[in-house]
């Protein structure tokens, strides 16, 4: 394998770790994804770095630091694993190792191991290949890497124990979903068995790292594929179950009497590969399975924007996003049926009104829209652009601040000054033009009402 060649972005990291482990006798490896990777001409993610010997990826990385003269490793004794930013890229540093599991825990226990335990420790056969750098060897040590690669199969490394593999750490259940999209491979069919019989496990999973899987799998280049995969294994029901529900829902007849969750995958498959896009279009109807009206047969659906947003802050608050990223999507999902309003007969002071509104969210709500919309009438938006072209849209700057305000009208603060401000914000709506001079002569004729 001398053709394995590595990429640019990576080639002056590694040229450098290979000198420092020959000048100190070293032996070190690049090993899973990364390999993967270059033998299918991917661009790798990360770099992991491991390094013979006992304790040795944590002794390597301090003299790897001490050598480039960079920021000592930060160090995992617990897993005997150290990280060190070289060059802006997060290079990890791990020894051969052997696990031993806790039934109630994904952490494992770590001790010094040969490399074929090392190999057999891992999740699947594609990323248990060994790339020894100091002469470019590759080691497929199951035997079955390269040939898994080349017939695009997601195996365990270990068939024996496929049941054991997941029950231990069963986020590999979403990575193997995750990565079978991502590669565009299909799962061998014990390791898909093991999946499905394993599933419950995923309880013994901390939100953050269910949270990081789910991230990857929407931005996918079609999302709705894994989310069907995690549907039929039953892990969607345990950890989207909100989304579970929806399949039960009836949407309204224009989608074609879809029910809601196929409406949804539609949607989502439809957004730009986009983590805020797809979330909120992952979430935009989750409110839909509170109860509903029907008119005349036809499904009805009241506010259900506002009890969406409402529920998807409780899923988001559950997996641990961060409550900046929550305030986003909210806003996306309460806004994204604003469009739908719109009529031709707006004056430009209304459409002022909506950009006003969103303000920077207005992209992100026409492109929910556009996905979610049968109609796929953008006319609102060409109006704001049009608008903004001439200048004509609404100044983010105040004409006057209180202080202004008290001085101008000659009375104490109070509540008025807020009445005002939306009063001279009504005004600017109308003609986004107007003058200080203008706005003082309209806001004297109000106060001698």
């Amino acid at each position: 394998m001398n053709l394995l060649k590595i990429p640019q972005e990576y080639k002056s990291i590694v040229n450098k770790l290979i000198k420092i482990a020959q000048d100190n006798n070293f032996i070190i490896y690049a090993v899973g994804g990364f390999v993967r990777d270059i033998i299918l001409n991917r661009q790798p993610n990360d770099l992991d770095i491991m390094v013979e010997g006992e304790n040795a990826g944590i002794e390597f990385s301090k003299l790897v630091a001490e050598t480039l003269k960079i920021h000592p490793p930060i160090i995992f004794e617990k897993f005997a694993t150290s990280k060190l930013l070289i060059d802006g890229k997060e290079i990890e540093f791990i020894m051969p190792r052997k696990e031993y599991y806790d039934i109630n825990s994904r952490n494992p226990k770590t001790e010094i191991g040969t490399l074929e335990q090392d190999c057999l420790r891992r999740d699947f056969t594609v990323n248990s290949l060994f790339l020894r750098l100091n002469d470019f060897k590759l080691l497929d040590l199951t035997g079955k890497g390269l040939k898994d690669i080349k017939n695009k199969t997601i195996r365990v490394t270990d068939e024996l124990a496929s049941d054991i593999i997941f029950s231990q750490d069963p986020l590999r259940i979403l990575r193997a979903v995750r990565q079978s999209f991502q590669l565009n491979f299909s799962i061998e069919q014990q390791t898909y068995q093991s999946m499905k019989k394993n599933f419950n496990r995923i309880s013994i999973i901390s939100q953050e790292r269910i949270r990081d899987e789910i991230n990857k799998i929407l931005l996918l280049n079609k999302p709705s594929k894994a989310f069907k995969m995690l549907d039929n294994i039953g892990l969607l029901k345990i950890i989207l179950a909100e989304l579970k529900k929806t399949q039960k829902v009836k949407e309204h007849k224009k989608y074609n009497n879809k029910d809601v969750y196929r409406h949804i995958m539609d949607v989502l498959d439809k957004v730009p590969n986009n983590l805020l896009l797809r979330i909120s279009a992952l979430l935009h109807d989750i409110g839909k399975i509170q109860p509903q009206t029907s008119i005349d047969e036809n499904i009805s659906f009241i506010n259900y924007e506002y009890k969406s947003s409402k529920l998807a802050k409780q899923i988001l608050i559950r997996l641990k996003y961060s409550m900046d990223f929550i305030k986003q999507v909210c806003f996306l999902i309460e806004n994204h049926r604003y469009p739908k309003m719109y009529l031709s007969s707006w004056k430009d002071s209304s459409v002022r009104k909506f950009a006003d509104k969103l303000k920077d969210n207005i992209k992100n709500v026409e492109l929910l829209y556009i996905a979610d919309s049968k109609e796929n009438n953008t006319e609102l938006f060409d109006r704001v652009r049009f608008l903004q072209k001439r200048n004509m849209l609404v100044s983010q700057k105040e004409l006057f601040d209180g202080n202004e305000l008290i001085k101008i009208c000659n009375k104490p603060a109070g509540k008025w000054i807020s009445q005002a401000k939306q009063y001279i914000k009504e005004l600017q709506f109308e003609n986004p033009k107007i003058s200080k001079e203008e706005v003082i002569s309209k806001l004297e004729i109000i106060l001698k009402k």
